[in-house]
């Protein structure tokens, strides 16, 4: 689990203040800020991944010395690059639904 501090406690422990109720680990809110972090994280991963497969593609049509190669190489780029694209968004998504828990956290 990913914590963040919210003066001096978890931002899971503001949510729970802010909504006026206690904090436990069953809270939908709870679990569904959990489950957001976590799918940020595998997102992460995989963009790590996804920048390595790019940047061999970029390697490939840089250094390629068959046009074949290269023209595969370009075809790899375009589609990892969509895939980047759509893996970007939604963390994005994430990022502006966990800001949103944090808005609510703060309100008093």
């Amino acid at each position: 689990m990913v914590r963040r501090f919210f003066l001096g406690g978890t931002l899971l422990q503001a949510v729970a203040l802010a909504l006026k109720r206690p904090l436990r680990s069953w809270d939908p809110v709870v679990l569904k800020e959990n489950q957001l972090h976590q799918e940020f994280l595998d997102l992460e991963r995989s963009m790590r991944l996804l920048d390595m497969r790019l940047a061999d593609a970029l390697r490939r049509i840089r250094h390629g010395s068959c046009a074949d190669q290269i023209e595969k190489a370009k075809q790899d780029e375009k589609a990892l690059l969509i895939e980047l694209d759509r893996l970007m968004t939604r963390m994005r998504a994430i990022e502006g639904q966990l800001l949103q828990y944090q808005k609510a956290a703060t309100r008093h």
